[in-house]
């Protein structure tokens, strides 16, 4: 087809004396491999191969004239071969799957709508697993910027106007730096969670795909490997932003590129299965999110040294209690409720002694808001997907039985009412729920009675003491029913948590994690108590942790590093963080204890201290006379809370009644939740040191991670979709600091390290610094940067550490790093494969593969007595032909060569064999033509060293019925499929394939001189295969090629060879290897480690298993090598 049309026209094709004056240096193999890469799309499209233009040729961009820098990178089209920048070409544009890329790919603006018209063009569905290319007015729609860094102008309105534009184009994800910015889309968006998308992410850096949770997530686990060091990601916003699925994504990749092992799926199963289990007992519905989450969660993620998850451990925060008791208008109780009595059996009601059917509307407890179905919540499956979570976390079936016992004893235990008698005396004037709680519990329930209506007094000490059991009025009963409540639900919450640490525990105390943070947000109610208090001072603490480390420790950094650097204000909530948890002066907790600790402190009391206290803090106001309130300034704006209650929670007293009540029940599995030791003189923690000192903790374990960002953003209060409130996302964007998160992020630095770190990481990209280096680690460092021509304007030395300004840089010398690595990996590995072993791979082959055909077929001369060494097209180098393979899954290559196959005409086609432990892989192979040839010129195929591959034919080994082979001295073997039409293959190396094959799969093999096999016929014919016989003849002048000799009759003349019986000699190689010590690859103790940090927010290369340069530096993604752990070695390996 003709080139499409440019925006200006192309610079005309070199000539063959512009090609040889021509100074440029040679292309590395990795961007020779996107060459390759991107070459396939044409050869398949139609014969482009002349429209192919080299890199080193092309100075500026062929559509807007835009000259190419090392940041303004070029780009191939991978479908008319031109090359463009990067604005005037449109990344994630899906090709069919014949034509051989793993995922997406990127073409210039101008080829997208001829894909598309094309595709139409056919009158066929499009090929599968391919997308709907979008028109081309779609593409050219003004999305923004993937990263808000590069906005032209740096203010507030930018940033809201950015993420606005990336909205209304469903591109909710968006960097700022390494800090991903998420906006919640309330709706779901095709092929934005999918496992091809998955897939498309695994393996690549941040700059080589869309800003995403998956690269962010990628990011994590390739920086755990390479750098053995904990990681964690910090999410963050408001209730309703989507933290709560950001994290479920984040696990779900994580578990997704992750090995494969028994042990391993049990964990990634309980890691998954977790988020359902603990969405039950923790979420519930709010005014702003259907799937709120009640509680803070931070799950660690243990991973061994293959990078598999191992272990885990969750530790959770601020369950909300009080939801148990009381929710506001159009709110309801926590999931597991509402899904209980839609997926409760009648056997179990029976067996729990409820009658009937109850529904929410029959509970105190469950209908005091009025809400009992939520839109998108199907809660008779979540009750199963909990049921099924349990199973995972071996939750036996009697202890399902308990927990929905105990369940169902909350409810009604709500449902128990009380009047009182003339003495103010309370009881309950509802037996029947009575009767039914103590039952479920197994209590007595006189017992239970008392316990609710009555408290217990001790006076005095030791023998003079006395005990009196004192009559509750009403309040004092409902007060009491209510603590019992929250006591039984928390409790049980924590039991569930430690069931599922317990089924993920594991005793490599040492061994590194990946930290996932999930704590609600940031809460302005129109009554807020105690609890929003506690959430939005861990929220203060998070957005603390998130200034100090990345401005304030920035900057303070480049001070001490005396890097030039302009100082950048910002505001620092630390002053907010000390008005709540500040000790001297006492803070608003500390004044919340010392006021718990007095008999007759109330919350008027409290109030009137922390007016003496704050009255002239800045962040602090009263709320006048009479009003029992106050006002905090937090990061995320004004709140005013109620005081009422905040002492009475802050004590979290449960009577030592209510647990003597749970100590006499009868069932094992209530006692087990109340060991508490009753009568103890001891005072009791409060509410607010146990939060202050979780903090604390949670702080300490953030501090021994390399963190990572999720800053989530609601665009509106109405969870609608489509509808982005400008307002209220510029006062997020205010508070979540992204202006000043910008501007130190434009005017910084991506990547800093120690000189020793630099050196040791990156020592294998100069020449001069390896194989062996005297001197400091600064010079190293200084060869390393200028040897990889890097320009001095974009880094800076310190005192003790070097400042990269962009991560491309780091990137660039990632790539570099694991092509060298890659190369001496692969021939470390063949030198073992040789030589090493009295059971050599390569020994083993050649001796199975001559006994199989020993007696069978007659051998030639050169064939017997060569060498076998199983890769003969470099498959462990060859990108395009592992992600091929790769689509199909974790296959691993154990043979390839070059062949012939045939058509019904019986003419050759070449073509390229892969044989991998699944299946057979004929892929189609054009050379590439060298540039600057006019159309239909001649060349020397032999001068060719770069093809395009393409998928002709996959056939699995067990579709194999058998193969026939002559039992003369031919190449010639013929697959015949089940079901389907047979395969014509002429292979050099057959009897090496043999044994190969056999390794994988006993496949039978018929030797004659006659076969007959069903080939397949052209298009437009009336059927669709014909029956072939193929006949072999000796004859002392055949040249054994195939001649058509009729209508269904092919030939073979095949000169006569050395007998079947003959044997090669064949002699074992051997060598001696010594053990050296490294001095240089390995650093002493004490001293850096040989891996170093990659730039913050991505980088890095998995040190555990090297591989090609991922994409080049000049090349885009259509050659991006897939993920390590399926480039392995052969079999013999």
């Amino acid at each position: 087809p003709p080139l499409p049309p440019f925006a200006s026209p192309p610079p005309p094709p070199p000539s063959p004396s512009a090609l040889s004056q021509c100074t440029a240096l040679p292309s590395p193999p990795a961007r020779a491999a996107n060459r390759r890469s991107a070459g396939l799309s044409m050869m398949l499209a139609g014969n482009l191969a002349d429209n192919w233009v080299p890199d080193e040729l092309v100075k500026a961009c062929e559509s807007c004239s835009l000259k190419f820098t090392f940041l303004n990178r070029r780009h191939h089209c991978r479908f008319c071969g031109h090359i463009f920048c990067k604005k005037c070409s449109k990344t994630r544009v899906a090709l069919p799957d014949e034509y051989g890329y793993e995922g997406p790919q990127r073409v210039c603006f101008a080829c997208v709508p001829i894909i598309e018209g094309r595709m139409r063009g056919t009158g066929k569905r499009r090929a599968p697993g391919t997308k709907r290319v979008e028109p081309r007015e779609r593409q050219t729609k003004d999305t923004g910027v993937d990263d808000m860094v590069m906005l032209s102008k740096i203010d507030e309105k930018s940033i809201v106007d950015n993420l606005k534009k990336r909205h209304g184009c469903n591109l909710i994800y968006t960097y700022i730096g390494h800090v991903l910015i998420s906006v919640n889309p309330f709706k779901p968006i095709p092929d934005l969670y999918s496992q091809r998308t998955l897939l498309d992410y695994r393996g690549k850096y941040p700059y080589e795909m869309a800003p995403h949770v998956y690269a962010l997530a990628e990011t994590m686990h390739r920086l755990l490997m390479s750098e053995a060091e904990s990681q964690c990601v910090i999410i963050s916003g408001e209730s309703g932003a989507g933290k709560t699925e950001a994290s479920k994504l984040i696990m779900q990749y994580i578990a997704a590129v992750s090995g494969r092992g028994e042990d391993v799926t049990r964990v990634k199963d309980i890691i998954l299965d977790s988020n359902p289990l603990l969405e039950a007992f923790g979420n519930a519905k709010t005014v702003r999110n259907n799937n709120s989450s009640r509680f803070g969660k931070y799950m660690e993620i243990q991973f061994n040294a293959a990078g598999d998850p191992v272990g885990g451990r969750i530790n959770n925060y601020l369950l909300e209690k009080s939801r148990v008791v009381y929710q506001h208008q159009d709110e309801r109780n926590f999931h597991i409720f509402y899904q209980l009595l839609s997926g409760i059996s009648n056997d179990l009601m029976d067996e729990y002694g409820v009658r009937g059917s109850p529904t929410p509307d029959q509970f105190h407890y469950l209908n005091q808001s009025g809400c009992y179905r939520v839109d998108r919540i199907d809660d008779l499956n979540d009750f199963n997907d909990t049921v099924n979570a349990m199973d995972t976390m071996n939750i036996t079936t009697e202890e399902q039985k308990e927990i929905f016992r105990f369940c169902f004893a909350i409810l009604f235990l709500g449902n128990i009412e009380f009047n009182q008698n003339e003495k103010d005396e309370s009881f309950v004037s509802n037996q029947d729920a009575l009767q039914t709680f103590a039952h479920l519990i197994r209590v007595d329930p006189k017992a239970a009675e008392r316990s609710l209506t009555h408290r217990t007094i001790t006076t005095g000490m030791g023998g003079r003491g006395s005990v009196y059991a004192v009559p509750q009025p009403i309040a004092g009963a409902m007060y009491s029913r209510d603590a019992l409540a929250k006591s039984m639900y928390s409790r049980l919450f924590d039991w569930i948590i430690a069931r599922v640490n317990e089924s993920m525990f594991c005793e490599a105390y040492n061994s590194i994690v990946i930290g996932v943070l999930d704590i609600y947000g940031f809460e302005i109610f129109k009554n807020n108590g105690f609890e929003q208090f506690c959430i939005n001072y861990v929220n203060e603490k998070l957005q603390q942790i998130f200034i100090e480390l990345t401005l304030k420790a920035e900057q303070d950094e480049y001070e001490r590093e005396q890097i030039q650097w302009e100082h950048i204000d910002y505001f620092n909530n630390k002053i907010c963080c000390d008005l709540i948890e500040g000790k001297r002066p006492m803070g608003i907790l500390t004044l919340l204890d010392d006021v718990c600790n007095f008999p007759k402190g109330d919350d008027e009391k409290f109030l009137a201290k922390m007016s003496d206290q704050f009255a002239t803090h800045a962040h602090w106001t009263g709320a006048g006379a009479g009003a029992l309130a106050f006002t905090i300034n937090h990061y995320a704006g004004d709140v005013m809370y109620n005081a009422e209650g905040f002492v009475d929670k802050n004590k979290d007293l449960l009577y030592d009644d209510l647990v003597l009540l749970a100590q006499a029940s009868q069932s094992q599995f209530i006692q087990q939740l109340f060991p508490d030791e009753t009568g103890s003189k001891k005072r009791p923690t409060t509410a607010g040191h146990k939060i202050k000192s979780s903090i604390a903790e949670l702080v300490k374990a953030l501090s021994k991670c390399s963190p990572h960002y999720v800053r989530c953003i609601k665009p509106n209060n109405n969870k609608a979709a489509d509808q982005f409130d400008y307002q209220l996302v510029e006062h997020q964007a205010r508070y979540l600091a992204l202006l000043e998160n910008v501007r130190v992020r434009r005017a910084g630095y991506a990547y800093r390290h120690p000189y020793e770190k630099f050196y040791f990481r990156y020592r294998v990209c100069s020449k001069k610094t390896w194989p062996s280096w005297s001197g400091d680690a600064k010079t190293a460092t200084e060869h390393i940067l200028n040897d990889s021509q890097i320009d001095p304007e974009l880094f800076r030395y310190g005192v003790s550490k070097i400042f990269i300004r962009q991560p491309e840089i780091v990137f660039m010398l990632e790539e570099k790093r694991e092509q060298a690595l890659y190369s001496y990996a692969v021939k470390i590995q063949e030198f073992f494969l040789v030589y090493i072993g009295a059971n050599n791979y390569f020994y083993q082959i050649r001796v199975e593969g001559n006994e199989f055909v020993k007696g069978k077929k007659e051998r030639r001369r050169k064939s017997l007595e060569r060498p076998y060494r199983v890769d003969y097209i470099e498959f462990k180098e060859n990108n395009i032909v592992q992600s091929i393979v790769e689509r199909y899954g974790d296959e691993c290559i154990e043979f390839g060569d070059n062949c012939l196959t045939f058509d019904s005409k019986a003419i050759p086609h070449r073509r390229v064999l892969v044989l991998t432990n699944e299946a057979v892989y004929i892929l189609g192979v054009a050379p590439r033509k060298p540039p600057g040839l006019k159309k239909g010129e001649k060349f020397d195929i032999n001068m060719v060293n770069e093809f395009y591959y393409g998928l002709y034919r996959r056939i699995a080994l067990t579709d194999i019925q058998h193969i026939s082979a002559s039992a003369l001295a031919d190449d010639y073997l013929v697959f015949h499929v089940i079901n389907q039409h047979a395969t014509v293959v002429e292979l050099r190396r057959k009897t090496e394939f043999f044994a190969v094959l056999q390794r994988q799969k006993a496949v039978t093999v018929n030797f004659g001189n006659s076969i007959s096999f069903s080939c397949k016929l052209p298009k437009g014919k009336k059927a669709a295969n014909q029956e072939v016989s193929l006949q072999f003849s000796k004859s002392d002048g055949g040249d054994s090629k195939v001649v058509l000799a009729g209508k269904g009759m092919w030939t073979v003349a095949v000169p006569s060879g050395m007998p079947p019986s003959s044997e090669p000699i064949i002699e074992q190689k051997k060598a001696t290897v010594q053990k050296m010590q490294m001095t240089q690859a390995v650093s002493p103790r004490g001293a850096p480690s040989s891996t170093a940090s990659a730039p913050r927010g991505g980088g890095g290369a998995r040190a555990t298993s090297p591989r090609p340069s991922p994409g080049g530096r000049g090349g885009g993604r259509g050659a991006t090598s897939p993920r390590p752990t399926s480039q392995r070695p052969t079999r013999g390996g």
